[in-house]
């Protein structure tokens, strides 16, 4: 492994797990057995390293969610399969992580939420059009306003303070995505979600 590649994987693996903030390019160099010197000689400051690191980070989770898409039987197995990847993830990673890139990195976070706008590149979108292919989805459906709701649903589920106190990921789940998706599926769909995610209502 290269140099500039340890010291990303290393710092990756620390902001992750205590936030940006609270770790210092000392205790970088220390957990590597490198000097600061060597490090600031592959990143011109820590602010180009946690650029280099987020995009790192991005290049990989696109590459497993391709591995999910690839490897499912169906939309609805992909979809179940990358709930469970993001609850992985997400349990892997402190909420300092994401809370230092918003309020200290305003430029990396909008470039991230830019990332995930709609539009017939992104990843929900292709989930859309190879569900109705595969008559998962209803054909009727307006691609492109379910894919923009969609993404303005994900965002209000992930903002807790919208919700009561204690709500959990799978209440959300439940109560709120489902609920559309099963609104915009075939009878197929329906019946696979069902199965996929064990609803015994609905």
């Amino acid at each position: 492994m290269e140099p500039n590649e340890r010291v990303i994987q290393k710092s990756l693996e620390l902001f992750t797990r205590y936030g940006i903030r609270l770790v210092t390019m000392d205790q970088i160099a220390e957990e590597l057995g490198m000097s600061k010197r060597t490090i600031y000689e592959l990143f011109k400051d820590k602010d180009s390293l946690v650029l280099e690191c987020l995009e790192t980070m991005h290049r990989q989770f696109m590459e497993e969610v391709q591995e999910i898409l690839s490897n499912a039987s169906n939309v609805i197995d992909a979809l179940y399969k990358l709930g469970q990847h993001g609850e992985k993830t997400k349990a892997s990673i402190s909420h300092l992580f994401f809370e230092d890139i918003r309020k200290h990195y305003p430029a990396l976070w909008q470039t991230m939420k830019d990332r995930n706008k709609p539009g017939a590149g992104s990843i929900s979108y292709k989930i859309l059009k190879k569900g109705i292919e595969e008559e998962i989805f209803r054909k009727e459906i307006n691609v492109e306003i379910v894919d923009t709701f969609m993404r303005i649903m994900m965002e209000t589920f992930h903002n807790r303070e919208n919700f009561p106190e204690n709500t959990t990921d799978k209440d959300l789940m439940i109560n709120i995505v489902l609920p559309y998706y099963l609104g915009i599926c075939t009878d197929k769909g329906k019946k696979l979600i069902k199965e996929h995610f064990q609803l015994s209502f609905y």
